[in-house]
């Protein structure tokens, strides 16, 4: 399965900006992961390769089909869990999920949706609540409810918008065991600002910036780019960090009573930077230079 976007591009009608610009991009079957800041076009692709919003200019292919002259077809294999969603509030967890899988054509069905609604609660661990309505339901419970109406219904293309967005550190990792074993023969497409998720799930990412892709491939290839520019350093006190570093500052960390400095240097000095320590490039690393070493600022 592939899905094939060529020169895609979008402006919604009192800006003066596109939120997506001259988007292209060919995405293979397994885990594809978006990262951006906000406001920088992810939610609006996510739209457009669901179907929610139409296409202005540029056109999406799945499997060589056409959107705009096959649009029903592709939505029949659409599984999308979007940033911001509403249940409702007087149908049960059970009943919630067979009104998706009937809109999903299993209408004739009644004891296939069963079996698959029984199979995804235990998946998303919400047997206790199944028979319980939605205004009952904490907001990670809802968002597992969210998730799991994405993917039940044979869903083949599966757009996944902040998926772990309320969900306890537990639940998370369920969720990654989840997406693991329904990658097979799908394309899964998730946004997200949990960068650790990304590199967890994904091998393929895609980065975007002021309504570019600016970058889309393996994230080993991304961090080859950075191999070498990675360092940290320790002090005692914020104040006695230098200007280089605090120019390329990626995070820091308290260790006992020292902090950990971890930065980008594009150029290294071993003679003036002789008490740095070079380490490996994690996808955070990667995204730290992408948002500000490449691309427009």
């Amino acid at each position: 399965m592939n899905i094939k976007i060529t020169n895609l591009s979008k402006k919604y009608l009192k800006s003066k900006t596109k939120c997506l610009n001259d988007i292209n991009v060919s995405i293979n079957e397994g885990v594809y992961g978006l990262l951006g800041e906000n406001g920088a076009g992810k939610t609006s692709l996510l739209k457009t390769i669901a179907t929610i919003l139409p296409i202005q200019t540029g056109n999406i292919q799945v499997d060589g089909k056409n959107y705009n002259d096959s649009i029903q077809e592709i939505r029949n294999i659409i599984g999308y869990l979007p940033q911001k969603f509403e249940f409702f509030n007087n149908l049960t967890v059970y009943e919630t999920l067979d009104y998706i899988l009937s809109l999903k054509k299993m209408k004739d069905n009644p004891q296939n949706r069963r079996k698959e609604i029984y199979e995804i609660i235990e998946k998303i661990n919400l047997q206790e609540k199944i028979n319980s309505k939605i205004n009952n339901l904490s907001g990670g419970m809802k968002q597992r409810l969210a998730i799991a109406q994405a993917l039940i219904g044979d869903s083949k293309l599966i757009i996944l918008d902040e998926p772990t967005v309320g969900l306890d550190p537990g639940e998370r990792l369920r969720f990654r065991n989840l997406i693991n074993e329904y990658e097979k023969n799908r394309i899964i497409i998730i946004s997200t600002h949990i960068i650790s998720d990304i590199s967890i799930l994904c091998e393929n990412i895609g980065v975007m910036k002021k309504g570019k892709l600016i970058y889309s491939g393996l994230i080993t290839n991304l961090l080859e780019k950075i191999e070498g520019k990675i360092f940290i350093d320790e002090i005692s006190d914020i104040n006695d960090m230098n200007k280089k570093i605090y120019k390329n500052l990626i995070s820091v960390t308290r260790k006992k009573n020292k902090l950990e400095l971890r930065f980008f240097l594009e150029h290294f000095n071993k003679n003036e930077d002789k008490c740095l320590i070079e380490v490996s490039p994690t996808l955070e690393d990667a995204y730290f230079y992408l948002m500000n070493y490449n691309g427009d600022n």
